[in-house]
């Protein structure tokens, strides 16, 4: 590699022989009307080669490597600007966004002056992630179907149409959603809305998504991060092998958390299918946390409350919904389809069962008493737990409330000393 450019002979030799599998294995996931709005913006190569300073990120050139990398998994969103540098035909807009990501993964390990192998490291890392897009553009559609979780895909037009919104009321319609999502078959829903006579409302909802929801487009740019932490084979191609990209995954999260206040930590493991509700109002996730698929988030915090290297956030189940203003704090556990209600504040060893359903202003932790760590906090399922209840553990010993259990709103539950909860009010 020189000092003025990337793209030497064997970088473009290399390519050729990955871009033809590639271009095979993805062309079939794109229809003729995705081919036919497909917008990749291109960029100058004598700009991708200018080697950065220590800060290394060309902050333009990773918007514009981003915005198509969007455009790829769901064409016709991003529209990306100047049409005269524009790329349409899909081999020739897969081969700019490799240049693109390439230029940007060398950077990142001359940036940290790991010269040895940095052309093979960067196009590995470049042609995994690339290798991903089948499965990014499944993730980014469930993604946005998802949102239609939130009421407001009702809106002004559609009721101007004249649907009526008590029959809305009658509708379990996030029920009928989650149903899809658990089949894997989004037409599910699409039909159930026809029976309705609401079918006409499917393909505006989703394009509303796709045009106005900011949390689908954050999700995604965590996918893109998350998939550059990754280390090993890749699934599908023997001649893939890649190592963590460093510097680069962190920078894609900070531009996230600039464009939509939704603090993704790129090694937070996310499933799919899930909606982050109003994310400019802030949403904060931690490397070891894990959140499943099928969530609900509103603006909240999913964070640590240790220093040492080890499992120190939240580990969300599927189905989770979590209220604005939570705040998770250590390795919580939450079991799917459970509910934690507005300003709730969980934290420490607290383990939430299947089913729960923790109200608002709730407050439930562990608290450390003298030299020793307290016991853990356990919910069976199916507990209920009313607004603004307090329930700590002090003791070594865990404090177990059972399945089914019902807690009274404003109560105040402590360990007796063996285990069982306590009512000080």
């Amino acid at each position: 590699m020189t000092e003025t450019t990337l793209f030497d002979s064997s970088y473009e030799d290399r390519k050729r022989f990955l871009l033809g599998p590639l271009l095979e294995a993805i062309r079939p996931i794109y229809n003729p009307d995705e081919l036919k709005v497909l917008r990749i913006d291109s960029i100058s190569r004598d700009v991708l080669s200018l080697r950065s300073g220590r800060g290394f990120v060309n902050r333009d050139i990773l918007e514009t490597v981003l915005g198509n990398l969007l455009e790829s998994v769901a064409p016709g969103s991003h529209n990306a600007p100047h049409p005269e540098r524009q790329k349409q035909d899909l081999a020739d807009a897969i081969e700019e966004i490799a240049d693109q990501l390439y230029a940007m993964i060398a950077q990142s390990f001359l940036a940290i002056a790991d010269e040895a192998q940095v052309e093979d490291h960067a196009l590995e890392a470049t042609f995994a992630l690339l290798w991903e897009l089948p499965r990014l553009k499944l993730r980014a559609l469930w993604n946005r179907f998802a949102s239609l979780k939130d009421p407001a895909v009702w809106d002004a037009y559609l009721l101007h149409r004249g649907i009526s919104r008590e029959k809305l009321e009658e509708l379990d319609l996030v029920a009928k959603i989650d149903d899809a999502i658990i089949q894997r078959d989004f037409q599910l829903y699409r039909s159930f809305l026809s029976e309705q006579g609401l079918g006409f409302a499917f393909d505006y909802q989703m394009q509303l998504v796709v045009s106005t929801y900011p949390g689908w487009r954050v999700l995604f740019y965590h996918d893109v991060a998350h998939a550059l932490t990754q280390t090993g084979g890749v699934e599908g191609n023997a001649e893939l092998y890649r190592i963590p990209v460093p510097l680069l995954p962190r920078a894609i999260a900070e531009l996230g958390g600039r464009y939509y206040q939704a603090d993704l930590h790129p090694e937070t493991q996310i499933g799919d299918a899930n909606f982050l509700d109003h994310p400019h109002r802030g949403i904060t996730t931690g490397q070891t946390g894990v959140i499943g698929s099928g969530c609900v988030m509103y603006p909240c915090t999913l964070g640590g409350l240790s220093a040492k290297v080890r499992l120190r956030h939240p580990v969300i189940g599927d189905f989770v919904l979590i209220g604005t203003d939570a705040g998770l704090f250590g390795p919580v556990r939450i079991g799917e389809h459970s509910t934690i209600g507005t300003s709730t504040e969980i934290y420490g060893r607290v383990e939430i069962g299947a089913s729960c359903h923790i109200g608002s202003s709730v407050v439930i932790g562990t608290i450390k008493s003298g030299i020793f760590n307290p016991g853990k906090i356990r919910l069976g399922q199916q507990v209920r737990v009313g607004d603004g209840t307090i329930i700590e553990n002090t003791s070594a010993i865990d404090l177990i409330i059972p399945d089914r259990a019902e807690i009274p709103a404003r109560s105040h539950v402590t360990n007796d000393g063996f285990g069982h909860p306590r009512f000080v009010r």
